[in-house]
C-alpha cells in the first residue's frame, strides 16, 4: 500500500519523540559494519589488488582522465572501488544478516539494502594521495534529510552551508524514513572510504579503510541539528554553474568523529605486511 501524508507523519513524529533510540541504532549499524569490514577487509584488499594483475586487459582503454589539469601519473580509481570494494561488502554484510533484502531505490549511495529496522545507505568513496583524508565529498542523494513537509511524498528543508569564500543552501534528498510493509525504517547513511597509494600506473593498492556513520537528517537538520556543529560541513567542489539543489556538501571527519563519543568514524588498518590481518581502531584527528 502506498504511503499516505498522514501515516507517514505519524511514524516521523514516533521517530523524533524517541532520537536517543535512533542514535542507538545508528551506533548498532555502526557497530555491525566496522566488524563485518574489519573480517571481510582481507578478501576486500586482495581483490581490490587484482586490478595490477589485470592490466594487460585493460590498460588499452583505460579510464579517461579527470579534473582540470591532470597529472597523468595515475588512474582514475573510483569504479574499482564501486565494483570490487561494494560487490564484496555486499556479500560480507549477506553472510552475516541473511535476512538483508534489497528494496528497489532510483538513488543513493553505492549499497541500498533494508533489514527489519532499517535502511541502509553505504557509499564508497575513494581517496587517493592527492586527495584529502579528512573529509567525504557527499552529493544530496546521499544524505538523508529532515523530511518535514510533504507534497508528492516527503520533502526536506535545505540547509545553508558556508565556507570561507561563499555558501550555498545544500539540499538533502534522502528521507528520514521509509516505510515498507507497515513498519518504520529510519534511514542510516554510512561511507566506507578507501585510501589508496600510488606505486606507478595501474599500480594503486588498498593502504586503509575509514567507516562513517553520518546522522539521520532529523538529528543533523532537526531536534540537537548536528549539522550546526562547527567545521563539520562545508562548500563542496561545484561551480556556480550547478544549481543548490543539485551541488554536493564535503563532510569534515574531525568534526564528525566528535559528536556522540567518537564512534561516528573508525579505522580500518592492515596489522601485518601481507594485509591478511585488519583491526579498527577510533580515527586519528591528524589522519
Amino acid at each position: 500500500m502506498m504511503l499516505t501524508k498522514e501515516t507517514y507523519f505519524l511514524y516521523r513524529k514516533e521517530l523524533q519523540q524517541n532520537l536517543a533510540r535512533l542514535v542507538q541504532l545508528e551506533q548498532q549499524f555502526m557497530d555491525f559494519l566496522v566488524a563485518t569490514v574489519v573480517e571481510a577487509a582481507p578478501a576486500l584488499y586482495a581483490d581490490f589488488s587484482r586490478s595490477r594483475d589485470l592490466v594487460p586487459a585493460w590498460i588499452s582503454y583505460a579510464p579517461k582522465q579527470r579534473g582540470r589539469a591532470p597529472v597523468g601519473d595515475s588512474y582514475p580509481w573510483s569504479e574499482v572501488g564501486e565494483k570490487s570494494l561494494a560487490s564484496n561488502l555486499l556479500r560480507a554484510i549477506v553472510l552475516r544478516r541473511a535476512e538483508v533484502t534489497f528494496p528497489g531505490l532510483p538513488f543513493g549511495a553505492d549499497v541500498r539494502c533494508a533489514t527489519p529496522e532499517a535502511m541502509l545507505h553505504i557509499d564508497i568513496k575513494m581517496t587517493g594521495p592527492r586527495d584529502r583524508v579528512d573529509e567525504i565529498v557527499a552529493p544530496p542523494q546521499q544524505i538523508s534529510g529532515d523530511g518535514i513537509t510533504w507534497e508528492q511524498g516527503i520533502l526536506n528543508s535545505s540547509f545553508w552551508v558556508q565556507g570561507q569564500r561563499s555558501g550555498f543552501n545544500f539540499q538533502p534528498k534522502l528521507p528520514p524514513l521509509y516505510v515498507l510493509d507497515n513498519h518504520s525504517l529510519p534511514c542510516l547513511t554510512f561511507f566506507l572510504k578507501a585510501i589508496y597509494s600510488l606505486r606507478g600506473l595501474g599500480e594503486q593498492p588498498l593502504e586503509c579503510m575509514e567507516i562513517a556513520c553520518v546522522p539521520n537528517g532529523l538529528l543533523m537538520f532537526d531536534g540537537p541539528f548536528y549539522a550546526h556543529t562547527e567545521g563539520l560541513l562545508i562548500p563542496g567542489k561545484d561551480d556556480q554553474s550547478v544549481r543548490d539543489s543539485d551541488k554536493r556538501t564535503r563532510l569534515r571527519l574531525n568534526p564528525l568523529a566528535a559528536i556522540d563519543d567518537g564512534w561516528r568514524c573508525r579505522q580500518i588498518r592492515p596489522r601485518d605486511a601481507a594485509c591478511t590481518i585488519w583491526d579498527s581502531q577510533p580515527r586519528l584527528l591528524n589522519s
